[in-house]
């Protein structure tokens, strides 16, 4: 009768070890889980900014009577995010990211949908 004592609690301090384990796998995982979405929403928020970086620095290499229109999303994937322009630089800003990226001198503000951009005159207008 002992000896079934001792084997059944054996095996719940082995079944109580291996949830440990798992739970500690499981807490690992989480934090590299969020890293992970960390990483991302920053390189979302990096591409964006130099995407609108490149549509302006094309129009300002491009002669006279350029224009294009181009949308710019309301939110990335799932990430709600602002601009804001403001002396020759770009700011996308998101809950956890924030990029900065440097522009020729327009006159306007990109905002979220579409926009326009015409070059008139050698001046960069948006919207």
């Amino acid at each position: 009768m002992h000896l079934k004592a001792q084997m059944s609690a054996e095996f719940f301090v082995f079944v109580g070890l291996a949830v440990l384990i798992a739970i500690a796998f499981e807490i690992i995982s989480l934090g590299q889980l969020n890293d992970f979405r960390l990483q991302k929403e920053n390189e979302a928020v990096r591409d964006l900014a130099l995407k609108l970086q490149q549509e302006l620095l094309v129009a300002s290499t491009v002669e006279d009577g350029y224009v294009r229109t181009f949308q710019i999303p309301d939110s990335i994937e799932i990430i709600n995010y602002s601009l804001s322009t403001q002396n020759s630089t770009i700011t996308v800003k998101s809950k956890n990211s924030l990029y900065i990226a440097s522009l020729p001198k327009v006159v306007g503000n990109v905002s979220k949908g579409a926009n326009t951009i015409n070059k008139t005159g050698g001046v960069i207008y948006i919207n």
